[in-house]
């Protein structure tokens, strides 16, 4: 079944200036998914504040019921999905929370009705409709309203085995392509190959041959280091030891994330789907994100370099 009516509801409901992470808990427990956890989190800076969002969905054997099968962690990356006041409605930096919050919604659908993934799903994400903007070339991006290693300190969590961030694209000149694409697997700083099975997963959901961004060690060092950065896609690696996909929603011309009237809702259609396929084949032990035996060669050869990429960035 399409994932097009989650991302419908779910763009409704975070297209309005009074939503909030209550707003979004109420929506998701009065689907009647009283087996799922939303918690929610409000999170204060200089600049406002921002709601945090944590659903974990429980897997039939997964590891919040005593079970063994592997956790897929789903980050909605993003400053904020309204601009306002100097916006009025929805951005486009919105999209790491609309594919985030349709994949977790499509995937509890699914365990209602009987096809229970075996392995946990734990979405993260947060929800702000009014957060500030920055300068950024070529054109603006959207900025967070708390610091940014707040909301990456939870982003990432502890019980999750691998993580897919998603975040919008657009405002460059790299990626060029109307849809979404995937990143190579960064794990503890290592840059490695991309994943052959989520390629085959790309493949499967859009048809098409798959679009790969071209992410550079700068996009991986932490927004403490003042250097250019693709987004902050990327960033959640520097709180977890698990491997780190990004999935981008990218267009063929430089938009930016600070823009109205942007939201794709095909490509937003099929990066969802690619999630939800991702926690399938995840979660039954189908798709890894990186070869364990080239890590350890990596590992034995060259040593770990986590220490010096994340240096400047404030510890857990």
């Amino acid at each position: 079944m399409s994932t097009l009516k989650y991302v419908l509801e779910v763009i409704d409901l975070l297209d309005d200036p009074r939503v909030n992470g209550e707003v979004v808990r109420r929506f998701l427990l009065g689907k009647g998914f009283g087996d799922i956890r939303v918690a929610v989190e409000t999170i204060r800076g200089d600049r406002g504040s921002t709601d945090f969002i944590t659903i974990v969905i429980p897997g039939e054997r997964g590891k919040s019921s005593g079970g063994s099968s592997p956790t897929l962690g789903v980050v909605g990356r993003l400053g904020g999905i309204g601009a306002r006041p100097a916006q009025l409605g929805m951005v486009s930096d919105a999209d790491g929370a609309i594919v985030a919050l349709a994949a977790a919604y499509k995937i509890a659908e699914m365990r209602a009705r009987g096809d229970v993934l075996p392995g946990d799903v734990i979405v993260t994400t947060h929800i702000c409709p009014n957060a500030p903007t920055r300068p950024h070339k070529p054109v603006p991006m959207m900025d967070s309203p708390v610091d940014i290693f707040a909301l990456l300190k939870r982003e990432a969590t502890d019980d999750m085995d691998a993580v897919l961030s998603v975040d919008a694209t657009k405002a460059n000149w790299v990626v060029k392509h109307t849809g979404f694409a995937i990143t190579p697997t960064v794990k503890e700083g290592w840059i490695l190959k991309v994943s052959p099975d989520l390629l085959d997963i790309y493949v499967r959901v859009t048809g098409e041959p798959p679009v790969v961004v071209p992410i550079t060690m700068q996009d991986i060092l932490p927004y403490s280091t003042p250097v250019y950065h693709l987004n902050s896609m990327m960033q959640p690696w520097l709180y977890t030891r698990a491997p780190v996909v990004g999935v981008a929603i990218t267009a063929r011309m430089a938009v930016p994330g600070s823009g109205t009237g942007i939201t794709n809702f095909a490509a937003l259609e099929q990066a969802t789907r690619f999630v939800v396929e991702v926690a399938k084949d995840f979660t039954m032990g189908r798709a890894r994100f990186y070869d364990p035996e080239e890590w350890e060669t990596i590992i034995r050869v060259h040593g770990p370099v986590a220490d010096i990429l994340m240096r400047g960035a404030p510890p857990r």
